[in-house]
């Protein structure tokens, strides 16, 4: 979804950013501050019953029908549980089956299923190919829906072979068929073709581990264990989403009896998490945090010299250690490991060699320009701004900060792609590399640089049609070298997240994605 497993969702990556905080990959070694002691995994070598577990979060549900849910946390945490999907994403964000347990290539334009026997939506009706059909083409069909699993791929049609098999036709090659199949609750067709919207929105019918038990919009999303559940009976009886903006309030939370997962951790705040009753979990973000830059119609950054310059000007280990306490790690590609092109380093900081490429650009004395950000959806995100933009002044370049609520920002600026000719972004990433990469196609929704280079395009346009994983793999790597050499971003970090989580839940971690997943079986 961008959900489990939102990749190919190309409106929704953006829109991600909805979340006060989305989570992110692996931990590794750099970019840790000392001391590391304290962000430890603690597995349990068995799962106990849990009567009531309760996730805090900064932000709310806005709406319970799937295929309108906007951000990976929490609304695709709460989706996760109430719906399957075909396939899933793992903890390690690589597609494993769900309700598809098999799939096939047939030819280039089809894709074959062959569906789990035996699940039963929570209102009795039965999982088969008739739902899968009716599911998969109701993503073309919702106009003013956020799900755009129907354009990713191109969807054609589903054609139904027997109760348990299906064909999916699309009108261009889908390499990330699995990835994307990951993104689409499965609904049980007779319930969500006969339902008024409205009672969609607030009364959800899935095959997922649990069901609603109740729902107070701004407050808390409660959902019950379903008991005959096919991959079995949940550990957790209750499960509470609870909004709870205060960060005070989250974190007290912290040193209190009960189960708890508190999200919304920011960097300088995490040690707090780490009580007597709770440890502190950490994983490094997928999100990519950057300044796009409109190097197409927004001189002098049509210079390709210029926008290497203000890559050299910023000093982005600097804004780590101020802004997140240290923690995160500096990316030289863009696209995520293992996906990412090992031999792009992170741009170094070196503000002579910017004051060098500005001469030789022939802006010696520098130029003014603007920059939008975003206020209050990345942590510190507008004082993060005006610090590069301080660190630009330095080699010549007067940077006017325009700061703006996100829904302005967002609708006003990234969607009609109108932003200054800097504007603060972050994206998130559920590990397709393909998907990674069209994040600076010319034609991806949210990308407002108007950056286009004929190669770079050519290649994706290969890679989006090629099976073969290792030629596309390469494919992938000689675009992701032409861009970081284009330099359309100033390319910054990724951030890592932070929970508090009660020793009751000692088996449970973080996710890549920023997905809170508490499913397990009792054992």
């Amino acid at each position: 979804m961008m959900r489990n497993t939102r990749t190919g969702n190309l409106l929704r990556v953006l829109l991600l950013s909805l979340a006060l905080a989305v989570l992110g990959g692996g931990c590794s070694g750099a970019g840790r501050p000392e001391p590391w002691a304290g962000v430890t995994e603690q597995v349990a070598p068995e799962i106990g019953r849990t009567n009531q577990a309760v996730v805090l979060a900064a932000s709310t549900v806005s709406t319970l029908d799937p295929y309108y849910m906007v951000s990976i946390h929490p609304e695709d945490s709460v989706a996760a549980h109430l719906w399957d999907t075909l396939t899933w994403l793992n903890d390690d964000l690589e597609p494993e089956p769900r309700l598809a347990e098999s799939w096939s290539l047939v030819n280039d334009l089809t894709w074959q299923l062959e569906l789990r026997q035996g699940v039963t939506f929570h209102n009795g009706e039965p999982f088969n190919a008739q739902a899968v059909k009716f599911s998969l083409e109701r993503t073309s069909l919702l106009g003013d829906s956020l799900e755009t699993f129907a354009s990713d791929v191109t969807l054609q049609n589903v054609e139904i072979l027997d109760d348990y098999t299906v064909h999916i036709h699309t009108a261009r090659p889908a390499v990330s068929m699995i990835y994307e199949l990951s993104s689409v609750e499965m609904l049980p067709p007779a319930y969500y073709a006969e339902t008024d919207p409205k009672d969609l929105a607030r009364n959800p019918v899935g095959s997922g581990p649990y069901q609603l038990a109740g729902w107070d919009p701004g407050g808390s999303v409660v959902l019950e264990a379903d008991a005959d559940y096919w991959q079995g009976a949940p550990a957790i009886q209750t499960l509470v989403f609870q909004t709870e903006p205060d960060l005070e309030e989250r974190l007290a939370t912290a040193g209190s009896d009960g189960a708890y997962v508190i999200a919304d951790i920011p960097p300088d705040r995490a040690q707090s998490a780490d009580t007597v009753s709770a440890r502190l979990a950490a994983i490094e973000s997928t999100r990519r945090l950057f300044v796009g830059l409109r190097a197409e119609d927004s001189h002098p950054l049509t210079d390709k010299r210029v926008r290497q310059a203000l890559n050299y000007a910023v000093d982005v280990q600097g804004l780590i250690d101020e802004f997140h306490a240290g923690y995160g790690q500096r990316y030289g590609s863009w696209v995520n490991p293992p996906n990412a092109d090992p031999s792009l380093s992170p741009w170094p900081y070196d503000p002579e060699k910017a004051k060098d490429l500005l001469f030789q650009a022939g802006y010696a004395g520098g130029f003014e320009i603007t920059m939008d950000t975003p206020v209050g959806r990345y942590y510190r995100d507008r004082e993060i701004a005006e610090a590069i933009a301080a660190q630009l002044a330095d080699v010549g370049i007067e940077v006017t900060v325009q700061p703006r609520e996100w829904p302005t920002y967002l609708r006003e600026r990234l969607a009609p792609k109108e932003t200054a000719p800097l504007f603060l972004l972050s994206l998130i990433s559920q590990g397709d590399g393909l998907e990674d990469t069209r994040n600076l196609a010319y034609d991806f929704p949210f990308n407002p640089t108007l950056w286009r280079n004929e190669e770079f395009e050519t290649l994706l346009d290969r890679a989006d049609q090629t099976f073969d994983e290792t030629l596309r793999s390469s494919l992938l790597r000689q675009a992701q070298a032409i861009a970081y050499e284009e330099a359309p971003w100033i390319w910054l970090w990724r951030p890592y997240l932070f929970y508090g989580v009660s020793e009751e839940l000692s088996w449970w971690h973080p996710r890549a994605d920023g997905l809170i997943y508490l499913y397990t079986q009792s054992g």
